[in-house]
């Protein structure tokens, strides 16, 4: 009985995957189709856009007046009178290290028991 409900919870899944995809694959292709619709419709339509005419002003226009400004007066300029300190580079005092201790590595020791049995030459003890 549980083998069947697994069975079913996956053809489930499945089908809510696939209905999820096709309503947004339907989506696009609407979404598409509208969006072919309007640009066929203004090219085929140049009347779509209105387009205004300048009619003649009710009121005559006057003359340019020419506006003159003062620019603004420039900043005081600040001068340096103290210069900075020189700084002279310090000498760094070689630092002496001990050397490492010498170490032996360990010697390691493997004992391997003769082969015995058959073929050898040898006898079983």
């Amino acid at each position: 009985m549980n083998q069947i409900r697994r069975i079913g919870l996956g053809v489930a899944g499945v089908a809510a995957v696939i209905t999820v995809a096709g309503a947004l694959v339907v989506d696009g292709y609407v979404t598409a189709n509208q969006g072919l619709a309007r640009a066929t419709a203004s090219q085929q339509d140049p009347t779509a856009t209105p387009t205004v005419e300048p009619t003649a002003s009710p009121t005559p226009s006057l003359d340019p007046v020419t506006i003159y400004v003062r620019p603004a007066p420039l900043p005081p300029v600040t001068q340096g009178t103290k210069p900075a300190p020189v700084v002279t580079p310090m000498p760094v005092p070689p630092v002496t290290v001990p050397p490492a201790p010498v170490v032996t590595p360990p010697v390691i020791h493997v004992i391997v028991p003769p082969p015995t049995g058959e073929g050898d030459g040898g006898t079983d003890d």
